[in-house]
């Protein structure tokens, strides 16, 4: 049995494989060669703390991540993200490795994220704009400019010293990505190609202006529970089509719950991204050069980045070996 650490999981999935393995995840979805019964969750108490429990089954392997997301944690200076992902061996149900579960979700959140950049997106898309800088942020920015020849980034967080903590270590990592800290949320929106939001907030912390979101490709990941939600309606006035990672984000995110309930958002406008995909087809724009994507995530991203970064881990002989 193999152990991972952050730093190892890290080494393993580089960005151009974490977005393939994306790809070929929601590929396997379209095809349906999975088993993945939805996920569990159990609250932890107040402040909105929730354990997630989220098993998935393929011809390969079996993974389950067992993660918590406590939103306050950011006050106490832990990441709000903590877990396990385990990977299992399909033909005898051993345990092949454990990995880090907050660096394995950062960075198959941060490539989904990509994925919907490089097949939504302009492919001129040069400058990206984020609102939250919390734990998933450095791989929001990470896998988008990997996507598409971003050369500018926009920071935006209800924390400053969340800003500049990752506008150094952006600026560090990304050679030639200029990034800087926004002006205000209005001013980051209007210089936007890409706009991504990573939050932890319980209600829209984007302006309700239709006009702001013109000719962008939107991403929402913070939002995955039914009654919260980080775009306002106006996104979706703007918008011909809607993509998600997994069908059920309909059902487990406000983001897009709550719009459908209103009839601000039509079910016949939503696709999944994996569909898109497997279409060959350019994505539908409208009128206003509008794309949004939402994301929940799903357990057979899981199994798909855990078990490439186990084949990699294993061909450079990383991480350490435990006693079964």
């Amino acid at each position: 049995m193999l152990f991972l650490s952050a730093a190892e999981v890290r080494a393993c999935l580089p960005a151009e494989l974490a977005l393939s393995t994306v790809e070929e995840a929601l590929a396997i979805q379209e095809s349906g060669a999975f088993h993945m019964p939805e996920r569990m969750q159990v609250a932890c108490g107040g402040e909105g703390n929730i354990e997630l429990l989220m098993p998935c089954v393929t011809e390969s392997a079996i993974a389950t991540k067992l993660v918590t997301v406590f939103p306050g944690n950011a006050a106490r200076g832990v990441p709000a993200i903590g877990g396990l992902v385990v990977l299992m061996d399909p033909a005898t149900g051993q345990v092949r490795c454990l990995l880090d579960g907050k660096t394995l979700t950062a960075i198959r959140t941060g490539a989904v994220t990509g994925v919907s950049a490089r097949h939504l997106a302009r492919e001129d898309a040069e400058t990206l704009g984020l609102v939250g800088c919390g734990v998933q942020a450095f791989d929001q920015v990470r896998h988008a400019c990997a996507a598409r020849p971003i050369r500018r980034v926009l920071l935006a967080s209800r924390t400053p010293s969340s800003v500049e903590r990752l506008r150094a270590r952006l600026a560090a990592e990304l050679a030639g990505v200029e990034v800087h800290a926004a002006e205000s949320i209005e001013a980051l929106m209007r210089a936007s190609d890409v706009l991504v939001t990573s939050t932890t907030a319980r209600a829209p912390v984007l302006p309700d202006d239709p006009a702001l979101y013109e000719g962008k490709h939107c991403v929402a990941m913070g939002s995955f529970e039914a009654s919260v939600r980080e775009y306002p309606d106006a996104v979706f006035a703007r918008t011909a089509k809607v993509w998600v990672d997994t069908p059920h984000a309909v059902e487990e995110s406000g983001e897009l719950g709550l719009p459908l309930a209103t009839g601000a958002l039509r079910a016949e406008q939503i696709e999944t991204l994996g569909a898109h995909i497997a279409s060959g087809a350019p994505p539908d724009r409208g009128a206003y050069g509008t794309t949004f994507f939402k994301s929940v995530g799903m357990a057979l991203l899981d199994l798909q980045a855990a078990s490439a970064a186990y084949r990699v881990a294993q061909e450079r002989g990383l991480g350490t070996v435990l006693p079964s």
